[in-house]
Parts: structure tokens; C-alpha cells; sequence
């Protein structure tokens, strides 16, 4: 199989057959919008599931106390013990002993979030791209189990992409759903999240030639590790690694120009370190700001076009700048975000997030 660099594909009509090749990046332009939206899933399901940030701010919380009175004169009391299920099952002897890692509630929470992406993507290899994505995403949280020095919770999550991106040689199309599933593991100061989804993405691309319609895939695993740092009751510095890997498939197929485009799996890994500040303004309400540095590094598959291969496509890593307001009423927490990144993804972002506590 020849190479050729992209410059010298671009100049060589006759390797591919066109006027104008940038057409043939479309499928690999969608394969790396599939690892920056998977970014932002992980990050949204990560902030979605965690509880308010007023457990953050300084605030302990703790179980119901244990009853001091002989069980035999209290059985049947139930308001006395908190929650039954806390402690166990009863018989005539009394309390059964109960067991202290029992979960205190099947289903904790269920959240609903509507993200929406606005980049302006630079490439190495290809001019500007625009991209205007909207992520609209659904979950529940069970309650959490408690042991002698933690509380875990579990989570499941699904959603729905809808989104363009464009040029001027390219205008892209892509719709798809995700789905995924979530761990956290809090001790002390530290809290460990993790999550695992996979997602497809439809692209419709049109082109000078004609439409194109080729298919994107990933499944991924992201952990984040956090530490919180309360300076008072009210405000809590926050500082975290995400680490992450996805794996991205996009299906060959034969463009309107009559080219047989092929791309291999790309492997990327992600490592994002994150800086937070949190703080509580007064009357329940809660602000928080963020710093993310988003380092990727891509192992991508070859593409190659009439079996002739060519040069990937790949950019640099950027930074995340974000802040969130956050208010509790009830059973109900609302939260609203705004964001801007700069570096080969430049733009604004932005979402509301709605939670109710079962």
C-alpha cells in the first residue's frame, strides 16, 4: 500500500479522482467529534450524579443516631429507630443485629440534563471547523450504601445527540443516542467516580459531490478522583484528575465521488486535570468555578482512500473554563452552567440541569 502526505494528496487529483479532497475526512472529522462529545457525556454524568454542592461545602453528614432505649420496649416504634432498614430486620429477641452497609433507599434521585456545544475545531491538516451540538441526557441514582469508612451509589444513564458540523467543503449532520453506567465511592475527603458508555452517531454529510452517510461508534471508561479542601462551612477548593480511554470505530463506505474510504479503530486517551472552587452565597444557593485542561492523546487508525493511505487528522489539547450556579428547594435541585474552551477547540458551552430527590 503507498502513502502519501495529505499536502501531496490534496495537490494529486488523480490519486482520488477529484477536485477537491477534504470530502474524504468527513467520516475521521466525525470520529474525533465522537471522543470530544464522549468528554463531555462523562463530565455532565459525573456532575449530574454527584450530590448537591453543599455536601461539599464543609458539610458533614451523618447517619441517624443509634437508639439508646432496650430494643424490646421500643419494637414496633419505628420513628425511634430512623430508617427501619438502617439497622435490619426484627424478631422477638429484638433488633436482629441489622447490618451497616445496607443501602437506605432503592432509587436516591432522578436528573435530567440538556447540554449545548458551541467549537470552533482547528485541525492540523484541514481548515476550521464550526460545530453546534445540543446532548440531552437522563439518569437515576440509587441510594447509597454505607460501610464503616464510605458510601458508594450506582447510576444509569441514556441520551440523545443532535448536532452539525461544517465547512466550507463540508456540512455534516449527526444524530445518535448513548447509554451508560456509573460508579462513585466517596471516603473521607476523597471521591472516586467512574463511568462506562458506549454511544452511536449517524452522520449525513453533504458534499460538493453528493451525501455521504457513514455510521460512528465508541464505548469508553472514565475515572475521576477528587479531593475536597473545606477552608470554612461555606467554601471548598476541589482539585481532580479525569483519566479516560475510548475506543472509536467509523464503518467504511463508498462516497458520491466514487472513493472507498476506509479508517481503522482509533484508540484515544484522555488526562484532564480540574481545579474547583466552590462556595456558598447565602439562601441555599451555591456557586461553583472551574478550571479543566484537556489533554488528548490519539492513536488513530489509518484511513486510506482507493487502498492509497494517508495522513490522519489530529489537534491539540485545550482548556475549559466554566461556572455554575446552583439552587435547592425542596425535593428539587437546579443547577445552570455556562462555559467557554479555548485552544483547538475554541467556542462556548452551556446547560441546565434539573434533579429531583426521591
Amino acid at each position: 500500500m503507498k502513502h502519501l502526505p495529505i499536502l501531496t494528496l490534496l495537490g494529486t487529483i488523480a490519486c482520488i479522482g477529484n477536485a477537491n479532497a477534504t470530502h474524504i475526512y468527513a467520516n475521521n472529522v466525525s470520529a474525533h467529534n465522537a471522543a470530544v462529545l464522549q468528554h463531555t457525556i462523562a463530565q455532565t454524568a459525573f456532575a449530574s450524579f454527584a450530590g448537591p454542592m453543599s455536601i461539599d461545602t464543609g458539610r458533614k453528614t451523618t447517619l441517624p443516631a443509634m437508639p439508646t432505649e432496650d430494643p424490646k420496649t421500643t419494637y414496633g416504634h419505628a420513628p425511634m429507630y430512623g430508617e427501619m432498614s438502617l439497622y435490619g430486620e426484627f424478631n422477638d429477641d429484638g433488633r436482629s443485629g441489622g447490618d451497616y452497609a445496607n443501602a437506605r433507599k432503592t432509587l436516591n434521585n432522578g436528573w435530567f440534563n440538556w447540554q449545548h456545544l458551541g467549537n470552533d475545531t482547528k485541525f492540523d491538516e484541514l481548515s476550521r471547523l464550526d460545530s453546534d451540538f445540543d446532548l440531552y441526557i437522563g439518569g437515576l441514582t440509587s441510594g447509597e450504601t454505607h460501610f464503616k469508612y464510605g458510601h458508594t451509589a450506582w447510576g444509569i444513564y441514556t441520551g440523545y445527540i443532535d448536532g452539525n458540523l461544517t465547512n466550507q467543503d463540508i456540512d455534516t449532520n449527526a444524530q445518535g443516542g448513548f447509554f451508560g453506567i456509573y460508579n462513585k465511592y466517596a471516603t473521607q475527603n476523597f471521591n472516586i467516580s467512574s463511568t462506562i458508555n458506549g454511544g452511536v452517531v449517524d452522520n449525513i454529510t453533504d458534499t460538493t459531490f453528493g451525501t455521504d452517510e457513514h455510521t460512528t461508534f465508541w464505548i469508553a471508561g472514565t475515572v475521576n478522583i477528587a479531593y475536597n479542601i473545606a477552608m470554612d462551612n461555606t467554601f471548598t477548593l476541589q482539585p481532580s484528575i479525569q483519566a479516560g480511554y475510548t475506543w472509536i470505530k467509523s464503518e467504511n463506505y463508498t462516497s458520491a465521488s466514487g472513493d472507498i474510504i476506509t479508517n481503522d479503530a482509533f484508540n484515544i486517551f484522555e488526562v484532564t486535570p480540574t481545579f474547583r472552587a466552590i462556595k456558598h452565597i447565602g439562601n441555599n444557593w451555591y456557586g461553583a468555578l472551574d478550571v479543566r485542561h484537556v489533554m488528548i492523546f490519539a492513536n488513530n487508525g489509518d484511513i486510506t482512500v482507493n487502498d492509497t493511505a494517508v495522513d490522519t487528522l489530529n489537534y491539540d489539547n485545550f482548556t475549559e473554563y466554566g461556572i455554575s450556579l446552583e439552587k435547592s428547594v425542596g425535593h428539587i435541585t437546579l443547577r445552570a452552567n455556562i462555559g467557554r474552551r479555548e485552544g483547538s477547540h475554541n467556542g462556548w458551552t452551556g446547560g441546565l440541569n434539573f434533579k429531583y430527590l426521591f
